[in-house]
């Protein structure tokens, strides 16, 4: 599909995410417009640094802190983005116990991040070792619009469990049995997802890592 016959939408999108207590990662895309990403940043007064083996004119960005930030940065610096026109969003993992039971799930932080996109999504699979054995979850990423479309084809295949926010979803978490039986690997489940989502038009970048935030 075109993008530009997406409607609306930015040309450029990051997602932002903690990758340590004074650290967060900027994923964009597409990838070669980290140097926009860089400058709109340094003209908010943020400075990042570009890694990747195409840095510094493709990659990733790292924003770095001498002392531990809270999640409220995060917001700030998609805020910062999306207002210098790249569409922007962080995420923050939320954790809490409700009556008993342990929460954990990653919300949107940040207030001005594009409420309808232009079909870009992140998604992220984690594996961890669970009470019962390995376990695999994956959780989708985006603008509320692109989010709520992306959900209603999910769920025809997978177990979604769509988290809400006051301007609409905020994002998908998708578990995923199969592989705690044994029955798939990440690779094939992680291409069905893209099967689904690209045939709908949706594209974006992908990983996969362990809980602790290593990349595999």
């Amino acid at each position: 599909m075109d993008p530009q016959s997406r409607g609306p939408g930015f040309a450029t999108y990051v997602f932002v995410e903690r990758i340590g207590r004074n650290a967060a990662a900027l994923h964009p895309f597409p990838e070669h417009d980290i140097g926009l990403v860089r400058d709109a940043l340094a003209d908010a007064g943020l400075g990042i640094s570009v890694i990747g083996p195409g840095a510094p004119q493709v990659g990733e960005g790292v924003y770095f802190q001498d002392e531990p930030f809270g999640d409220e940065v995060l917001g700030v610096i998609a805020d910062s983005l999306t207002l210098r026109g790249i569409g922007a969003y962080a995420y923050a993992l939320l954790e809490d116990d409700i009556g008993g039971e342990s929460l954990a799930l990653f919300t949107r932080v940040g207030d001005a991040f594009p409420r309808e996109g232009r079909g870009v999504v992140m998604t992220r699979m984690f594996l961890r070792r669970g009470a019962d054995g390995d376990e695999a979850v994956s959780w989708v990423y985006g603008a509320p619009a692109d989010l709520a479309r992306a959900d209603a084809l999910l769920s025809g295949r997978f177990s979604t469990a769509p988290v809400g926010g006051p301007s609409g979803m905020a994002a998908i978490e998708i578990a995923h049995p199969e592989f705690a039986a044994g029955a798939a690997d990440p690779a094939g489940i992680l291409d069905a997802i893209f099967q689904v989502l690209g045939e709908a038009g949706f594209e974006g970048p992908t990983f996969c890592s362990n809980a602790g935030g290593e990349a595999l």
